[in-house]
């Protein structure tokens, strides 16, 4: 019973069951899973879908750019009005767009017809978050559990959405295949695809109309906590993080805040928080030059790899990355927010830039392999991060404009990686999206290591 409890501890179970709103924290976590299963099953396929209709890869790349512009608009508008408007409402706009570029996708197979679709709708050009959800949701989930439970929830957040991935894809694998061994044409299996993302989406319409009103800004009062006593002796796991505590401790600012303090005006740093728009931009950039849809159609380029073992390739990583990323918050106690960040994405990118380099099928689906195992470890911190830098009131504003200078910052690297492999230089995009994540992982180290975290 001891190891269960430590075991439970490491984890956070216990954030999650005593937050503000459980069932809230439930549907908003089941609706991340349900977006990313959409998305999940798009990206193995997008890229090779868009080839297979013959459009050219120049093209196909100005397609991903504004499809990503598209992105831009729609989060701003919904993140900047969100608290006014509603923030169910938002997101149930944001599902309802993201419906009608699955159901356009399904229907057509006119190039102009799915460029609009993907610009004023919502279609995932990476795999990953997309659109102005992740910035809604983990402003709602920050204000759902007190300062030491964010790690831990946001963590659960990641891991159900890369779950949410690896079924996407493993659902993709099984219907197209199906569908060709039934004598179907690719591009049937593919349109197929797009209707499972419609479905998805139109469930996540009915998720975020069922959320209540505590995941909104102006919610209810947090219930009364059972207790409100201090840890006493028998609390040994949590005892060396308090008696150790300093202002420079950037793990003991998120997850162990102090008591009692006098409130403060809700003021933004703004020169702080530009600069982390600037670094956390050139990451995005680097992300959009490998997109997991430039990836998928990396291995059928190069190695003639099946779409469908693409997809099941999709579908363990993310459930490699879903597990890895449960460690996050035990590691992030031990060795703060920011250098867990770096010290778990430095390595990710040194196999980032070995499946650039790759001679044979076998030795990439390795990297590929490796690289999920710690890539993304640093989501759910990054999360928490940006919420103890930001007050509560300005908290989904930011967060939308972080996103927004994110997806500003991922408009060129489509264009740019489909140029270069419309030159045969496609190995080099790879290269370059590791090399460039390093320099940003350097950056937020010696910016941001001691920095103090005050929300």
């Amino acid at each position: 019973m001891r190891a269960l409890s430590v075991l439970s501890n490491e984890l956070g179970l216990h954030h999650i069951r005593d937050s503000h709103s459980p069932r809230d924290v439930a549907l908003i976590i089941s609706s991340r899973f349900v977006r990313l299963l959409g998305f999940g099953a798009v990206a193995p396929i997008l890229l090779i879908h868009l080839r297979a209709l013959d459009i050219p890869e120049r093209a196909v790349g100005f397609f991903l750019t504004a499809t990503l512009l598209g992105d831009v608009v729609l989060s701003l508008c919904v993140t900047q009005s969100a608290d006014a408007v509603g923030r169910r409402r938002m997101l149930a706009v944001g599902s309802t767009l993201m419906c009608a570029s699955g159901i356009a996708f399904y229907l057509s197979s006119t190039f102009t017809v799915l460029l609009v679709a993907a610009i004023v709708g919502v279609i995932s050009t990476t795999g990953n978050e997309t659109g102005p959800f992740a910035a809604l949701e983990e402003a709602m989930l920050c204000q759902l559990t007190e300062q030491d439970g964010r790690v831990s929830l946001l963590s659960w957040y990641q891991v159900v959405g890369y779950a949410g991935m690896g079924t996407g894809s493993v659902l993709t694998s099984i219907i197209v295949s199906s569908l060709t061994r039934a004598g179907q044409p690719a591009a049937v299996a593919y349109k197929a695809i797009f209707l499972l993302y419609a479905i998805a989406a139109a469930v996540k319409i009915v998720l975020s109309l069922a959320l209540s009103a505590h995941a909104e800004l102006d919610h209810p009062p947090a219930p009364p906590k059972a207790s409100s006593a201090p840890p006493t002796g028998g609390d040994r796991e949590r005892q060396p993080l308090l008696q150790h505590q300093t202002a420079g401790s950037t793990a003991s600012a998120v997850l162990d805040p102090p008591e009692d303090v006098a409130p403060v005006p809700a003021r933004v740093p703004i020169a702080r928080l530009t600069i982390l728009c600037a670094i956390f931009s050139l990451d995005a950039f680097a992300s959009s030059l490998g997109p997991g849809s430039f990836i998928a159609y990396f291995l059928r380029e190069t190695f003639a790899a099946p779409v469908a073992l693409i997809a099941s390739i999709f579908s363990v990583t993310s459930v490699v990355t879903c597990v890895s990323q449960l460690a996050a918050p035990s590691i992030a106690k031990r060795l703060g927010i920011v250098t867990t960040m770096v010290t778990t994405h430095i390595p990710a990118q040194l196999f980032t830039i070995a499946l650039g380099l790759a001679p044979t099928l076998p030795l990439a689906l390795t990297f590929l392999l490796a690289r999920a195992c710690i890539a993304s470890m640093d989501a759910s911190v990054r999360g928490a991060f940006l919420a103890a830098v930001v007050p509560k009131a300005s908290r989904t504003k930011f967060l939308g404009i972080v996103n927004v200078c994110k997806t500003l910052a991922s408009t060129p690297g489509p264009t740019l990686s489909l140029g270069l492999a419309s030159l045969g230089h496609m190995r080099l995009a790879i290269m370059l999206m590791g090399g460039i994540k390093i320099i940003y992982d350097i950056v937020l180290l010696a910016l941001f290591k001691s920095a103090p975290l005050e929300h």
